[in-house]
Parts: structure tokens; sequence; C-alpha cells
């Protein structure tokens, strides 16, 4: 049984070159990752997101400024279709500030920006340190959606950055929970830690 050949091989040499192929596949990301990390360290978009922010915000010295993104797949029948979002932000405890990025042949360029009041946010969904968020009104409707994550690396078109940030992480959780702790509790939410799904209890 073993040596009926498919298309002129063998079971044992068809198993052999998925193995090979497999492996090839393996060690091709594993050095594009480590290419990406390397570049990472040297890029220049952490400050090309930086200097935008500084444009926008004139104290930025008060805030903590990181690249975030955020990325939805939706579903119609059998297809689906993924968005994706790019951002350069500024928090601190009384509001975060927002600008839209678009990354074009590596270059930066943003149009537009908005700021979120703490005073204005009813709801604070995600999960204990967890690096992501939604925000939303007292009507329950969206204001924000966003994950600051530590590593961003340049894998394709659609994440188009290499930019490590690993303390932008830990403020932006630590930012997050902590609104999570104040927000909530004072309008009676108890959030599902579910993404687009932010409310558990009671609705406000």
């Amino acid at each position: 049984m073993l040596l009926t050949t498919y298309y002129g091989f063998t079971v044992p040499q068809i198993i052999a070159m998925v193995v090979g192929l497999l492996v090839v596949i393996f060690i091709f990301v594993t050095i594009k990752d480590k290419i990406n990390r390397k570049k990472a360290e040297t890029s220049g978009d952490k400050e090309a997101v930086l200097n935008i922010m500084k444009k926008v915000v004139p104290d930025l010295e008060n805030y903590v400024g990181a690249y975030g993104r955020w990325e939805w797949t939706t579903y119609q029948g059998r297809s689906q279709r993924t968005s994706y979002w790019y951002y350069g932000v500024a928090f601190n405890n009384e509001r975060i500030y927002v600008v839209p990025l678009s990354c074009e042949a590596g270059d930066f360029s943003y149009s537009g920006s908005f700021c979120i009041e703490k005073k204005d946010v009813a709801i604070v969904n995600s999960k204990k340190g967890a690096a992501w968020v939604e925000l939303y009104d007292m009507h329950q409707k969206e204001l924000l959606s966003l994950m600051v994550l530590a590593e961003n690396l340049k894998d394709d078109k659609y994440h188009p950055v290499n930019i490590l940030q690993p303390d932008a992480e830990k403020a932006f959780i630590e930012w997050k929970d902590r609104w999570m702790d104040e927000i909530n509790p004072i309008n009676n939410v108890e959030v599902t830690g579910k993404m687009k799904q932010p409310v558990k209890a009671k609705k406000i």
C-alpha cells in the first residue's frame, strides 16, 4: 500500500515533500520575523508617529504617546471582510487624543483628530490585563476601539509598520484597567470582556 504511486510519487515521498515544504515555510517565517524585529529596533516609524502626535497634542510630555490599531472581521454568508484602522494616540488619566493615520509607501500622513474626555465615557469594555479597549458613551454608542501592542511588525500591506513599544503597551494596559475600575462602577456597568458586546448587566 505504501508503494502506491500518486502522480509518479510514492506515499513516503509525498510525506517527505510535505514535511520539507513545512520546514521551509517555518524557516522563511522565522527569518522574516527576526529581520522585521531587528528593523523595528532602529525604525523611524515610532518617531514618525510621535512627531505627528506633537502637532496635535501641544503638551505631549504630559501624556503617553503610542501607535495603536484595530482590525475587525465581518461575515456575510461564506464570505468575510477584515477592516483595518491605524492610530497615533496620546493618553493620560483625564483624556485620550486619537489621530487616524494612513501609511503609504512607508510615509505617514493624517487628517483630523479627536479627543475623548474621561467624563464622556460611560462604559469601558475589555479584560483586565488585555491590550485592547472599547469605549462607549451613556447610550452605548461606540466612541473608540483600540489596541496598543508592544510588537508591531511589518508582515504585509495590512500591517505596515515596524514598531516596538513595550513601555507604551504596559502604560496603556494600566491606563485602561484604571478607567475600567473608575468608570464602570459609577455607571453600574458590568462588562462582558467580549468585543462588540460590552454590557453584561443591565443597560445604563
